[in-house]
């Protein structure tokens, strides 16, 4: 499983650059922006409690605060997507897993019409070590714990409005029938 940050293509006139790269890439003769983003992942941890661990911090797009999965942007280029979510959960959720406890599931495109970036996803399940949170200055997350069936219940309720989250939960689900 490898990293595939886009870059700006070469005919892209670039707009802004910082954490974020926006361009105006002309298709069939009309201009569109776009973000070009660095690729993610996430991960929806289930502990031997049928708890789940998630995230819930203040997004400024949204102007409001939103409960997700953990996640990490994948900008460390010598570990795969699997160990910066590894070392993602860690950090935010305080929660150190091993390798052997986590299904990859496939990659989402957030928003197809306007952003470059896929983030690929995670399910860990078992018994985690606890340890500290490891955010950076400006991160503020409080952990949120719950059962998992609390967890659905809301994403069915339209509580949870994040789609990384709902597919994973959603994916969970349908796994637990024995549908996939």
């Amino acid at each position: 499983m490898t990293q595939e940050n886009p870059k700006p293509k070469q005919d892209d006139e670039i707009v802004y650059k910082g954490h974020l790269t926006l361009v105006r890439r002309l298709h069939e003769g009309k201009k569109f922006d776009v973000v070009v983003s660095k690729d993610a992942a996430a991960m929806l941890y289930i502990d031997e409690n049928d708890i789940v661990y998630l995230a819930k911090q203040y997004r400024p797009a949204q102007e409001k605060e939103l409960l997700e999965a953990p996640a990490e942007t994948l900008d460390k280029p010598s570990l795969s997507p699997l160990e910066v979510m590894i070392e993602g959960l860690e950090e935010e959720c305080g929660i150190k897993i091993g390798k052997n406890q986590v299904k990859y599931f496939g990659k989402l495109i957030s928003t197809s019409g306007h952003d470059t970036e896929k983030v690929h996803l995670f399910l860990a399940y078992g018994k985690g070590e606890k340890t500290k949170q490891r955010l950076e200055d400006s991160e503020k997350i409080n952990v949120v714990k719950m059962p998992f069936d609390e967890l659905y219940k809301m994403v069915i309720n339209n509580e949870v409005e994040g789609s990384k989250l709902s597919c994973m939960v959603m994916y969970e689900k349908l796994r637990r029938h024995g549908l996939i």
